[in-house]
C-alpha cells in the first residue's frame, strides 16, 4: 500500500508547476505550508530559494565536473580529487585502463555512486545500466532544485578517497552563511553503519536528535581551522551553501557544494532546530 501511495504522490508532483510542487513537498514534511513571503526557518528558506533564487552560479557549482575548475581557482588544485575519465556514454567507460580504487558517478545527481575497490568489483553490465538510468533522471525536476536543471548529464570517474582502516572517509559538511561557517555536520561510515553528529564551529556537540545521530562524539580534527577557512572561501560566493570536505592523510580534499540539503524536505533538521539553522541566513 505504501508503494502505491508513493507512486501516486510522485505522479502528482511530476505534473505540478513548481510553485504548487514545492508547497506540496513542504506540506508533506511539516503539515503546514511554508511562509514564502517572509521565510524564517531553514527549510522555508530552501523552499524560497527553489522558487525565487536563480543564481547563474548554481548550475556550475552543482555540476560535479564543472565545479572543479571553480574550486581550484578559489582554494587551489591540491584540494581537487583526481578525475580519471568523463564521458556521455557509460558504455565507453575504459574499465580495462582504469586502476582501482575509483568511483563512478553522474555529475548531476545525488547518490547512486559505484565504488570500485578492486578489479573483482567491476560488473560492467550492471554499472552501465545504473549509469544509463541515472543519466536519464532529472534530479533538478524531482525536488525542483533549479540549479541542477541546466547541467549537461555526464558520467564521471574519480580516484577514490581512501582512509587507513575504513571503507570511506568522514564527510565534513560545513553550513556556510554569507561566508561564515556556523554549523558542521560529520557523517561517518555512510555506506555501512551510518552515523552523524552536528557541531558548532568550535566543535561543541549540538543536541540535535535526527536520523543516524550517534551519542559517540567524533574527535575534533586537528586541521579543523584550515577546513573552516577553505569552506568559507568557497561558501563566500553565496548567501548560503553547504560545503563538503574530506580530510585524508594526503590533505584536505573538496567533495561538493550543496544548495538545498536533503532537498529542503525537513528530514535532516528536527523542527525545533529549523529556526536556529535558518537564523544566520539573511535573504
Amino acid at each position: 500500500m505504501k508503494n502505491i501511495v508513493r507512486k501516486v504522490y510522485k505522479s502528482v508532483i511530476d505534473r505540478l508547476p513548481d510553485y504548487a510542487a514545492v508547497n506540496l513537498m513542504y506540506f508533506r514534511c511539516f503539515r503546514r505550508l511554508p511562509n514564502l513571503r517572509h521565510p524564517r526557518t531553514f527549510n522555508e528558506k530552501i523552499a524560497w530559494r527553489k522558487l525565487y533564487q536563480h543564481n547563474p552560479q548554481f548550475p556550475i557549482f552543482a555540476d560535479k565536473i564543472a565545479v572543479k575548475a571553480e574550486i581550484a581557482r578559489l582554494i587551489g588544485e591540491q584540494h581537487i580529487i583526481e578525475t580519471l575519465w568523463v564521458g556521455n556514454n557509460p558504455e565507453d567507460i575504459p574499465f580495462d585502463g582504469l586502476k582501482p580504487p575509483y568511483v563512478i558517478k553522474v555529475n548531476h545527481g545525488s547518490g547512486g555512486n559505484v565504488f570500485i575497490r578492486k578489479v573483482q568489483d567491476i560488473k560492467r553490465d550492471e554499472i552501465v545500466a545504473s549509469m544509463r538510468q541515472q543519466l536519464g533522471v532529472s534530479y533538478g525536476h524531482i525536488a525542483r532544485e533549479w540549479g541542477y536543471l541546466g547541467i549537461p548529464h555526464k558520467v564521471l570517474v574519480e580516484r577514490m578517497v581512501e582512509m587507513p582502516g575504513c571503507e570511506v572517509p568522514e564527510d565534513y559538511r560545513f553550513f556556510t552563511y554569507h561566508g561564515r561557517v556556523h554549523f558542521i555536520q560529520v557523517d561517518c561510515d555512510r555506506f555501512g553503519g551510518h552515523k552523524r553528529n552536528l557541531y558548532d564551529r568550535e566543535w561543541n556537540l549540538l543536541p540535535v536528535k535526527r536520523e543516524h545521530t550517534t551519542s559517540e562524539p567524533v574527535s575534533k580534527p586537528v586541521n579543523l581551522g584550515q577546513m573552516i577557512n577553505l569552506a568559507e572561501k568557497i561558501g563566500a560566493q553565496f548567501d548560503f551553501a553547504r560545503v563538503d570536505l574530506y580530510s585524508p592523510p594526503q590533505g584536505i580534499l573538496f567533495g561538493e557544494v550543496t544548495f538545498s540539503p536533503e532537498g529542503g524536505h525537513g528530514a535532516f533538521i528536527p523542527e525545533d532546530w529549523d529556526n536556529k539553522f535558518g537564523e544566520p541566513w539573511k535573504i
